[in-house]
This record gives structure tokens, C-alpha cells and sequence, in this order.
């Protein structure tokens, strides 16, 4: 394939042993870069292929990061990384995030960047040039780190809220990540680095979710994440006090001149 740009769908199931459906799936949401012929079938760029299968390895089903299985509803426990931050890159329209902690993740690094996970790419920057190029970006965290508020601060000011907007929120424990309004995952993992399998000493968390396309279930998610994140539920809050105190200490040490 070295001399190939691209490669038809047919090759790529005869090269990684998955199904016609799978490779089409992940050519249809964006996940590996591919376009349409005149006839109407999928070409995907080879780079791409050979990164994601391992092929240059010559051997695909052995790789680190799994294949994205598309089904309606179906438990992960491994591969967060691949399953969620990848989802996440494959947004088209709208990325909505709930998470505790939120830390200074980094996307894996490209071969320009380097190979140490530091070289990567901030994940809230990330989010921010998404925002920037017109996606709908919203956040709810309950426990953001300093360096994250600090990579947060620098940009923020810059930003249309209508496009990114963050809520910091104490109640807040859910993980729930929705794509496009059309996706979501729900679980136990942070946006961390060892929620996302990027331990610094070990492969990271034993974590659980679920990855669902079930509208009924996306309704009620993006349902209850709505009424958060638009404060429907400050007024009667316990907690309303201490996370008013938190929001000025973040405004006053990280996020200066921001209203």
C-alpha cells in the first residue's frame, strides 16, 4: 500500500478482517478520512488505515487501540481513549461533556508533534479551535485542575459562549460524553489521563461505560445535561452558596476579565 493514496473499502476488510459494514461506518462518521467516488463508494486514505489498524506492523488485530465497534448499546471497559477521545475528534456538529474531574489532558501527539505524551495537544484547546471553527462545544465539570483552568483562562475571553460554554458545577459526578446529539457515552471515566487509559505508572482505571445510539436515552441525557448547564437547578441547590464561591476564586486567580 506504500505506493497508494488511497484504498476501496473491499481492500481495507480483506486487509484487517472486519466487516464491510465496520470499515463503511468509520468511513460515513468521519472517524478515518475517506471520500466518495462518482459511483458512490468509499475510498479511505491510506495513512490513516495503516495508523489505525497497526498494519505497518503487519499486524492489525493485535493493536493497542481497538476498531470502533458501531451498535446501538454496548459495554466497554477497555480502549476509553479510542472509544470516547476519538469519538470526541469525530464530531460534526456538537460535542457535549460531563465529567467530575477535568484535567490538563492531552490528545495523543502527531508524528510532527513528537512521540511523549506532553507533546500532544491540549484537549480543552482542542475544543476551543472546534468551537472557533463552528462546532457547539459545552462543558460541565464539578472539579477542574489548576492547569486546566490556567490553559482555560488564556483563550477564554476569545471565545463565543453561544459556540463554547463551560458551567462549573459542584453536584456534578456524572461521565456522560453526547456527539452530535446522535451518540453518547456513559460511565465511570474522568477526563483524565488515567480515566482515559494514559496512565502515567500503569495502563490507567479499571473503568466501565456504555456507548449508545438509543434516541430514547440521548433525549433524556442531552435533557438533563440542558437543564444543568442553563442552571435550572441553582436556585434550590444545597450547594448553590459554595459553588458561587468557587466560580469567583476561578474568576479572580484564572479566568481574570471574563464577566
Amino acid at each position: 500500500m506504500a505506493n497508494k493514496k488511497y484504498i476501496n473499502v473491499k481492500d481495507v476488510v480483506e486487509l484487517t478482517g472486519h466487516s464491510l459494514e465496520d470499515i463503511r461506518k468509520l468511513a460515513s462518521t468521519g472517524v478515518l478520512p475517506a471520500h466518495k467516488t462518482r459511483r458512490g463508494h468509499w475510498r479511505l486514505n491510506v495513512d490513516a488505515v495503516e495508523k489505525y489498524f497497526d498494519i505497518q506492523n503487519n499486524n492489525p488485530k493485535e493493536s493497542d487501540d481497538k476498531q470502533i465497534n458501531p451498535c446501538e448499546t454496548r459495554l466497554i471497559m477497555e480502549n476509553h481513549y479510542q472509544e470516547v477521545i476519538e469519538r470526541i475528534r469525530a464530531a460534526k456538529s456538537s460535542i457535549k461533556i460531563m465529567t467530575g474531574d477535568f484535567k490538563r489532558f492531552k490528545l495523543k501527539p502527531t508524528a510532527k508533534q513528537g512521540k511523549n505524551y506532553n507533546d500532544g495537544t491540549p484537549l480543552i484547546k482542542y475544543l476551543m479551535e472546534k468551537a472557533k471553527q463552528g462546532k457547539s462545544v459545552q462543558i460541565i465539570c464539578s472539579k477542574p485542575s489548576f492547569p486546566f483552568l490556567t490553559e482555560f483562562g488564556e483563550v477564554y475571553k476569545r471565545m463565543n459562549p453561544k459556540r463554547f460554554d463551560v458551567r462549573f458545577c459542584l453536584r456534578n459526578h456524572a461521565k456522560v460524553i453526547i456527539i452530535d446529539d446522535k451518540l453518547a457515552y456513559v460511565g465511570s471515566a474522568n477526563i483524565t489521563r488515567a480515566g482515559q487509559g494514559q496512565g502515567v505508572l500503569s495502563p490507567g482505571n479499571f473503568e466501565a461505560g456504555i456507548i449508545t445510539e438509543n434516541p430514547e436515552y440521548i433525549s433524556s441525557l442531552k435533557a438533563h445535561f440542558s437543564e444543568i448547564i442553563r442552571g435550572g437547578y441553582c436556585k434550590s441547590c444545597h450547594l448553590a452558596d459554595k459553588c458561587q464561591e468557587k466560580i469567583n476564586y476561578y474568576k479572580a486567580n484564572f479566568l481574570k476579565d471574563i464577566k
